[in-house]
């Protein structure tokens, strides 16, 4: 759970010829079936390692929601059978909170009471951070070409602009 971060420009690139697991491609359609902004969010945070501050911080938004996105994106990569466990739910969100710079020492003290509480509360934990390592390969995939590190710009207002302009072309040739 610690931060190296790396040059952007050094990720290893992904060959489309190399073979994909099943599970890789599994875990991929999986997170393809989330909105952009939380794949986006998973792949500055896995394959850039950004902290969730720096995140936030590029995508204008709060920790809070970087943190929502996180888990959103883990229970929706979890096992189907384990997605209505309320431990394994708590575990992932346990997971992706210590992560971030808002987990307080009272909280890391509350999280340790939790895990020792149960050991189930100690395996889905485990388990939460094995899923975090087996989604390295389809974020590896997903994110090859780089796509995630843009910000989107105003495309909406070019949009608009472009969409005024024409209509002043329109206009102008009804009446000459």
């Amino acid at each position: 759970m610690t931060y190296h971060l790396s040059s952007i420009f050094s990720l290893p690139k992904a060959h489309p010829e190399s073979p994909v697991s099943q599970q890789t491609d599994a875990y991929r359609r999986r997170i393809q079936k989330l909105p952009r902004r939380i794949q986006q969010v998973f792949l500055l945070s896995r394959l850039d390692q950004l902290p969730y501050t720096a995140i936030a911080r590029l995508l204008e938004l709060d920790i809070d929601a970087v943190e929502r996105k996180m888990v959103r994106l883990l229970e929706q990569c979890c096992d189907p059978s384990d997605a209505s466990s309320q431990v394994q739910s708590r575990a992932m969100r346990w997971y992706v909170h210590l992560q971030s710079p808002q987990a307080t020492a009272s909280q890391r003290i509350e999280f340790r009471h939790w895990l020792d509480a149960d050991a189930s509360h100690l395996a889905a934990f485990e388990e939460a951070e094995h899923l975090w390592r087996r989604l390295l390969a389809p974020a590896t995939l997903m994110g090859a070409s780089g796509w995630h590190r843009r910000k989107r710009r105003g495309y909406l207002g070019w949009l608009m602009l472009t969409a005024f302009l024409c209509s002043l072309l329109v206009t102008a040739e009804a009446f000459t």
